[in-house]
């Protein structure tokens, strides 16, 4: 039996009447004010966007009339101490942080004063507080709060922290601190949301005796509609969409290419922060043969319209990381039916069945390149594998579901 327990309540709904007292009538549930701390970038300061899975749910829940919702955050460029305003049907708070420097010099001691001083006097406005990952030290900001509170697992920095090289670079200290961090205040934590039996197992052990609750998260708009008519033509080409990042497998995608273009006429196309010169570069480090422009295409950071656009033309995604979660693009590649080539790594089985919703592989270059081959080399397999895991993905990410699943946890815990 496994160490954590878990929840999930359908929703509540009248005791079952007689035949001859009538249809049963819905209890009405009250009206939730829920705060969610969640990044999501001041509006107007060019610095991104919010993590697509939040923001979908933030639009899909602020038209349920039974939640008000309202989201936190901090941002380093305030004239003020605090900003309100209403926007797309939600509240909005933005607390004044120290800039990123000033963050990291002060172990992001400041920044946490700020919102738990803020929640010290405001939290009980509030029926429900959800955290949406443990990443930005979020969990140091509610101990002791009268209030029950909720954490939705995204990454874990003390899971990841192994992957990451060992330099003294910034990003390195600030994942050091944040496993610091993570440590410290995870078990503080008594409610989870969790996707995979590998996250599930993490809280249980950062976090001992605590609940988990069960849902997945929704993907981007864009990724639920239908194909368009008529069927956008399959080019034979690769999809990487992780850059030049090296625990999203950039070094293994050169080196698997390498073994792809001797012998196939795929291409490799390559989204994210990374250029044809980084991609030769690498190449050189590896002792291949540099590429052309026709073998490697770098088209850059992809929208959501983009990326579905790219994912339609594909042969196949390939996604070698080191470590994950449930990460969106396998998700959304699935959702449109793409076969997938991923590593077997954290909780990527959960999202993969061998052979029937995509293909599973070790990091060996060798390997990613075998499942690649095979692909191509079987049709069967590919149509099979197309069909297989756009049923499943639609049905795990079923919006109206994780909505209803979402309102219930906040009921559930309050």
């Amino acid at each position: 039996m496994s160490g954590f327990a878990t929840s999930y309540s359908p929703p509540i709904a009248a005791s079952q009447p007689s035949r001859a007292a009538g249809p049963a009538r819905a209890v009405a549930r009250p009206r939730q004010k829920v705060l969610w701390m969640a990044q999501f970038p001041y509006p107007g300061a060019g610095m991104g966007h919010p993590a697509p899975w939040v923001a979908a749910l933030a639009a899909a829940l602020q038209k349920q009339p039974e939640i008000e919702l309202t989201i936190l955050d901090w941002h380093p460029g305030l004239s003020k101490p605090i900003d309100e305003f209403d926007k797309d049907g939600m509240h909005f708070i933005y607390l004044r942080a120290p800039s990123f420097r000033q963050d990291l010099l002060t172990l992001y001691t400041q920044r946490v004063h700020v919102a738990r001083q803020y929640l010290r006097r405001h939290h009980q406005a509030y029926d429900v507080l959800h955290l949406h990952g443990s990443e930005w030290q979020l969990p140091a900001v509610v101990p002791g709060l009268e209030r029950p509170v909720v954490l939705s697992v995204q990454g874990v920095i003390t899971e990841y922290l192994r992957y990451l090289p060992q330099t003294w670079s910034r990003l390195g200290l600030s994942w050091k601190i944040g496993e610091f961090y993570e440590r410290r205040y995870l078990p503080t934590v008594h409610e989870f949301i969790c996707r995979t039996a590998w996250d599930k197992a993490l809280m249980a052990k950062l976090s001992p005796g605590a609940r988990i609750h069960h849902n997945w998260e929704m993907m981007r708009p864009e990724f639920y509609e239908p194909e368009p008519e008529p069927a956008t033509e399959v080019r034979p080409q690769v999809l990487f969409t992780g850059g030049n990042q090296r625990m999203k497998g950039f070094t293994e995608v050169v080196a698997a290419y390498a073994l792809i273009r001797q012998q196939s006429p795929l291409k490799l196309v390559m989204a994210g922060r990374v250029t044809l010169e980084e991609v030769n570069q690498e190449a050189r480090k590896l002792g291949i043969a540099p590429f052309t422009a026709a073998e490697v295409e770098c088209v850059g950071f992809c929208n959501a319209a983009q990326l579905a656009a790219l994912m339609r033309q594909s042969f196949c995604l390939l996604h070698p990381s080191y470590i994950d979660n449930s990460p969106n693009t396998v998700c959304e590649a699935q959702l449109l039916g793409l076969p997938v080539v991923a590593t077997h790594v954290g909780g990527v089985p959960d999202l993969i069945e061998p052979d029937k919703t995509g293909l599973l592989s070790d990091l060996a270059p060798r390997s990613l390149a075998a499942q690649v081959l095979r692909l191509y080399h079987s049709p069967e397999l590919a149509h099979m594998l197309r069909q297989e895991s756009r049923l499943v993905a639609a049905h795990r990410h079923d919006r109206e579901t994780i909505v209803r699943r979402t309102i219930d946890i906040y009921h559930t815990i309050s």
